[in-house]
């Protein structure tokens, strides 16, 4: 009976031994928590001032004022149209006191996290990820606000318009793929919904190396699948345009001064 109780005893000690190293082997195996998709540029605008570490006010050609003269565009963007107040970044249209207001009769205002000059370095780009912009927009006749990407090489192609609307249809928010091959057609889409025209809305854009997929307020609106998705750095623009060869130019009853309001910008990967 002694013997058997050793045996006895001897399986125990295994059995517990051989436990004992199936849980320390499991523990050395056993994968940690996957990581979500981490933020990694988170703008809300607090305080009174635009950060210049982040933003610029001006295109790289010229940081103190310019316009996009190949769309035939009405306004200079200078950074006094640019305004932090209460949260929100107020890029606001007005009519013009500048000398050469026969030729630009309006100002208005944009931010770029991209290049100051040629082949400079941008504030901030990224390759493939999540934005999300909250933002408000006006209406009327000759507006032309957006918020687009573009590549931080500085050249003009490829570029992602995660938004662009016209003031006299603001119930229409448009979405564009300007592939990097001028040979290939653009990619576009047109969402009409009549509650864009009014309050604040959630826009998204969810890029991977081999899609490109639109949101408005959580909702899926419009993807780009295929080789024409971009795969280089890009930064962000967003501004509002007067006239132009693709709105017109404002009427008598387009009201100045008018505002896009943006809340809050951000980015993850």
């Amino acid at each position: 009976m002694r013997e058997a109780g050793r045996w006895v005893r001897l399986v125990v000690v295994l059995v517990c031994l051989c436990l004992a190293g199936c849980t320390a082997s499991a523990g050395q195996v056993t994968p940690s928590p996957a990581r979500g998709p981490r933020l990694v540029f988170d703008e809300s605008f607090d305080g009174t001032a635009l950060d210049r570490t982040r933003w610029s006010t001006c295109y790289w050609w010229d940081p103190d004022r310019c316009t996009i003269a190949s769309n035939q565009e009405l306004q200079w963007y200078l950074p006094s149209q640019v305004r932090v107040q209460d949260g929100h970044l107020l890029l606001t249209a007005d009519h013009s006191t500048e000398p050469d207001r026969a030729a630009h009769p309006f100002v208005s205002g944009m931010v770029t996290t991209g290049p100051q000059e040629q082949h400079g370095r941008p504030k901030f780009a990224f390759t493939y990820g999540r934005v999300e912009v909250e933002l408000s927009l006006p209406t009327g006749t000759g507006l032309w606000p957006a918020v687009w990407m573009l590549p931080a090489s500085t050249s003009s192609r490829p570029e992602i318009d995660l938004l662009e609307t016209v003031g006299s249809a603001p119930n229409e928010w448009l979405f564009h793929l300007h592939p990097a091959d001028r040979r290939r057609a653009s990619h576009n889409s047109t969402l009409d919904r009549a509650d864009l025209a009014q309050g604040r809305h959630t826009l998204a854009l969810e890029w991977t190396p081999d899609r490109l997929r639109w949101f408005v307020d959580g909702e899926r609106v419009w993807e780009v699948r295929g080789s024409d998705v971009p795969d280089e750095p890009m930064y962000l623009v967003a501004n509002l345009a007067v006239g132009g060869e693709y709105p017109g130019p404002p009427d008598a009853s387009t009201r100045f001064p008018a505002t896009v309001t943006i809340d809050r910008v951000r980015v993850w990967q």
